[in-house]
C-alpha cells in the first residue's frame, strides 16, 4: 500500500495529497466552465478540490487559503478530490513547486 493510502472508508480509499491551492478556469467551453481551487501537486499534475459538506461551486472557507501550501486527506472521485480533512503545510518541505 502507498505510504499516502490510507484503510479504506465506506465511500473510497482514503489519500493524502499535498500541493498549493490555487484557482484557475476549468472545463472551458463547456456549461461547467468555471473557476475552480486545484491543488497543483508537486509533480505537476492538478486537482480540483471539494470540502465535504460545503458548496461545491464557493467555498470562503478553502479560497481563503488560495497560495497556501495544504495538506489534504480524503478521496479521489472521477472530477475532484473530496475533501474530509486538510491543514496548512509548510513551504519549506519542497511543495512550492
Amino acid at each position: 500500500m502507498p505510504a499516502d493510502a490510507e484503510a479504506p472508508t465506506p465511500d473510497g480509499p482514503t489519500e493524502r495529497l499535498r500541493g498549493r491551492l490555487c484557482r484557475e478556469r476549468v472545463d472551458a467551453g463547456s456549461k461547467s466552465e468555471r473557476v475552480a481551487l486545484l491543488l497543483a501537486l508537486t509533480g505537476g499534475g492538478r486537482v480540483a478540490l471539494r470540502r465535504a459538506g460545503a458548496n461545491p461551486f464557493r467555498d470562503p472557507e478553502l479560497e481563503a487559503l488560495e497560495g497556501q501550501v495544504l495538506i489534504v486527506e480524503g478521496e479521489r472521485r472521477e472530477r475532484y478530490f473530496l475533501v474530509r480533512h486538510y491543514r496548512v503545510g509548510d513551504d519549506d518541505d519542497g511543495a512550492s513547486g
